[in-house]
């Protein structure tokens, strides 16, 4: 199953919605294969609705992997639907690696961020 939704969510050419639903597929899938696929995606997807699935999709994955990603996508992709997600899943993940990186949240210049970080840290810590 992984491998065509690998195929798909590569493959800028198929429709949006096509890669959204592969990165569905990959994230129930959860094998090794399938989170290398949303990494990719989540760092060369052109499009943030597709890249924000990614990352919401990595953090349902409950792979400690991604938390390096997940905070170095955070804290370098320009969009601020990808850096909520990518916040969200951190938070979701639980892992204490994003704890600093998501304080550091609390001083964006754009509120809806800082609210993510805040609610992403109410996740990581309880």
């Amino acid at each position: 199953m992984s491998s065509s939704a690998v195929r798909v969510i590569k493959d800028h050419s198929q429709s949006k919605e096509a890669r959204i639903q592969a990165a569905f597929k990959l994230m129930n899938d959860g094998s090794d294969e399938s989170v290398d696929a949303l990494l990719w995606a989540l760092f060369n997807d052109p499009s943030p609705i597709v890249r924000h699935e990614c990352a919401f999709a990595l953090g349902e994955t409950a792979a400690s992997r991604v938390v390096p990603e997940l905070i170095r996508c955070m804290q370098s992709d320009s969009n601020i639907f990808v850096i909520h997600e990518a916040a969200l899943a951190l938070g979701t993940l639980g892992d204490l690696r994003a704890e600093e990186p998501l304080r550091a949240l609390l001083s964006h210049p754009n509120p809806d961020i800082v609210e993510s970080a805040e609610i992403a840290l109410e996740r990581l810590l309880g």
